[in-house]
């Protein structure tokens, strides 16, 4: 539950930027695109945020490892940010993350990408759920007083993080979502991290695509 803190605390501090891009082609197959900044340890290149590696074979031991599947990676790129490109005062190395998955099953999505990702699949059409949790009262109540003061300090520092996703999808399907803007073969949802930690009505999104 902690490093889950860690990680908002890390981004929220005017320096957050996780994208998610899920193209579907068709029912069965598509790419996600996934870019991330994450903190550096001192000496190396490794990721201070061990869910959010930095290498492509890290990368590619987490995608076997939460399902079985044959999701390809490809495109990794990998790059130190410069000094002129981040003014976060606690972490001064910081490395860029991008890469795709292609899938030939949306299912093999399930358990790989971050909150949770489950789809219902039925002739002509794909529902997905995605859950991102009310992470405060739990936390807090799991945590030592040195972590608490962290959350209270994630809560405050809080202001235009967010997550964005996009979803696209042939232009002559239809789709409809309970939350984001909807149009013409794209979806776009910004979860604002302040709605993550405390507010229970915004930890589901759900969309459904129809194929014609």
């Amino acid at each position: 539950m902690f490093r889950i803190f860690l990680f908002l605390f890390v981004f929220c501090y005017g320096c957050f930027e996780y994208e998610e891009t899920i193209l579907f082609r068709k029912m069965s197959s598509g790419t996600v695109e996934i870019s991330y900044t994450v903190p550096l340890k001192k000496d190396s290149n490794e990721s201070l945020i061990k869910f959010l590696p930095t290498s492509k074979e890290e990368i590619l031991t987490s995608v076997k490892k939460k399902s079985n599947n044959n999701l390809l990676v490809r495109d990794f790129t990998f790059r130190e940010l410069e000094k002129s490109e981040t003014t976060d005062m606690y972490f001064k190395r910081k490395g860029k993350v991008s890469y795709k998955l292609d899938f030939e099953d949306p299912l093999h999505l399930e358990g790989v990408l971050i909150g949770t990702f489950s789809i219902k699949q039925k002739p002509r059409s794909l529902s997905v759920k995605r859950d991102f949790p009310n992470l405060t009262d739990n936390a807090i109540l799991d945590s030592s007083a040195g972590e608490k003061k962290i959350i209270s300090e994630t809560s405050r520092l809080l202001k235009e993080g967010k997550i964005q996703f996009k979803v696209l999808f042939p232009k002559d399907s239809e789709c409809s979502s309970n939350r984001g803007f909807i149009g013409l073969g794209n979806l776009v949802y910004q979860i604002p991290l302040q709605e993550t930690l405390e507010n229970p009505e915004a930890k589901t999104w759900e969309y459904k695509i129809r194929f014609f």
